[in-house]
């Protein structure tokens, strides 16, 4: 049994809902994020590495990369959100970068409907960043909460959400994990994008390897999902989907896998607006539409231009005056009345990772699905900007949904769009490897980049989600620098999911 982290309702395994609040389990395939318990003992320690500058409250969101703390800056007496790196996570070089780098790009960045962040230090071992403290919620939470949004309302974020990513793209960053978790609204009604700690300088080819995939799959774009170098369209696509989920009270893409959602998002049309909603603007459906479009060169041209499309969806003062009345009760947990939507039409099946009783091998495939569709994940967490959201539901920790990282495998997958066609005569009698049935692991480690192997095959670092593994008794082999190695024998089932609990590699006793 897990515990709901809204509520902290008894879930029984396999459940998708709290069965007392109703929030939905946190699924691996949209948020790579877990959130425990608050570490006293941890928390005693940052308050003394950062007394004399920083008042410790209490934590208020944590990731596997970090964790955050509500704090009072001491002489300012100013409330701030004091996101700390863990010493064990400053081992990792990678992680101790991607959050150097979230805090030069977002305090380089002074904008209205920008998160500010004031300083980045480290304190003993601690690495720090302090940001402004929002006190109210985050898009996500609200949208969990209340539902289809009020066309005002939509406009009233979708207006301040555009304006900070044309902001930031003028200026050359790319955000690249535009998600409503990452969309926070305070208890004024003010909108603010938050989380840049994937976000690169976009002439900065640096910080991303090539074949690497970084996002969250129910918001990425295309040409994200495909691992290719990204720029402004991809955020606005992203920011597509969050409109979208504003006006339906859901993502347009769903499955039950990973795969399944990118599948999606390479082929499937977005459903119509119009079949859920008929007091959505024809100017907002169309811009959402071209946001949404496929292919980037198909989207705006600049975010300046998608801005100024929004800002020219017809919204009157008194709407306006409406919507931000509606922001401002539902940052403070108030609910507004509840717009009734029609039943969307159910999107086409998405692909399996390998149809039953079909080779492990198949035919050629698309040069975007043949490796893009089934990725080895591994995940680098950070606990997201939201995480300087203090919710109402005290003392529940604020959920931090953070990006994934996918690499791709060392060799073509077992992927199949369509239904294979009768094996050629020639190909009648099939090799040892193609006759091996398949079935897929699913592990979760830490550190998070601990590497981990089957069978002596690097499969990613920190997870791997339902990648395909040759059905029977396996070798899994976790391992980490400084810490011990996890060596063990697995069976995978064939055409099922086998899922591990939680690796957590011990330190190494340095003596």
């Amino acid at each position: 049994m897990s515990g709901c982290q809204r509520c902290g309702a008894a879930i029984a395994p396999g459940s998708r809902f709290c069965p007392s609040c109703g929030r939905q389990v946190l699924d691996p395939a949209a948020s790579t994020l877990l959130l425990g318990a608050t570490d006293d003992a941890l928390l005693a320690e940052v308050r003394h590495a950062l007394s004399g500058e920083y008042d410790l409250d209490r934590e208020v969101g944590r990731g596997a990369m970090a964790v955050v703390y509500r704090a009072t800056e001491a002489g300012l007496g100013r409330r701030v959100a004091l996101k700390v790196l863990p010493p064990e996570m400053t081992m990792s070089r990678e992680l101790t970068e991607r959050f150097k780098r979230e805090a030069r790009l977002a305090a380089s960045l002074e904008h209205p409907n920008i998160i500010p962040v004031y300083r980045e230090g480290q304190a003993g071992r601690f690495l720090f960043m302090a940001m402004k403290f929002i006190e109210g919620r985050s898009l996500e939470d609200i949208i969990e909460s209340q539902g289809p949004l009020p066309v005002p309302v939509v406009l009233h974020v979708l207006r301040a959400a555009t304006s900070a990513l044309a902001y930031a793209h003028e200026r050359g960053i790319v955000h690249r994990d535009v998600k409503s978790a990452n969309i926070l609204v305070d208890r004024d009604g003010r909108v603010v994008v938050t989380d840049f700690g994937i976000a690169r300088a976009a002439e900065d080819a640096s910080l991303t390897s090539t074949g690497t995939m970084v996002g969250t799959p129910y918001f990425m774009s295309p040409e994200q999902c495909a691992a290719r170098r990204i720029g402004p369209q991809s955020d606005q696509y992203s920011l597509g989907v969050v409109a979208f989920q504003m006006l339906t009270g859901s993502v347009p893409f769903q499955a039950e896998t990973l795969p399944g959602i990118m599948h999606h998002h390479f082929y499937t049309q977005v459903p119509d607006l119009g079949d859920a909603r008929l007091d959505v603007p024809v100017a907002l459906r169309e811009l959402i539409d071209r946001a949404l479009a496929k292919k980037p060169e198909n989207r705006f041209a600049s975010t300046q231009a998608m801005l100024a499309a929004v800002e020219a969806v017809p919204f009157s003062d008194e709407s306006q005056d409406q919507g931000l009345a509606h922001l401002r009760n539902l940052a403070r947990g108030a609910p507004i009345p509840v717009v009734g939507i029609s039943a969307l039409p159910a999107l086409a099946s998405a692909i399996r990772l390998t149809p039953q009783h079909a080779p492990s091998v198949p035919p050629p495939a698309p040069a975007w699905s043949r490796w893009a569709l089934v990725l080895i994940v591994a995940i680098v967490l950070g606990a997201g900007g939201a995480a300087a959201t203090l919710l109402r539901r005290d003392p529940a920790p604020v959920p931090i949904p953070a990006a994934i990282v996918v690499a791709p495998p060392m060799s073509p997958p077992a992927v199949q769009e369509k239904a294979s066609p009768p094996p050629r005569a020639a190909d009648s009698a099939p090799r040892a490897t193609e006759s091996k049935a398949v079935g897929h692991l699913r592990v979760r480690a830490f550190p998070a980049d601990a590497e981990i192997r089957v069978d002596g095959r690097l499969l990613g670092q920190g997870v791997v989600l339902d990648s395909a593994v040759r059905a029977g008794a396996r070798r899994l082999r976790i391992s980490a620098p400084g810490y011990r190695t996890f060596d063990t024998t697995v069976t995978v089932v064939a055409d099922e999911i086998t899922a591990l609990p939680r690796v957590t590699l011990p330190t190494q006793d340095p003596h």
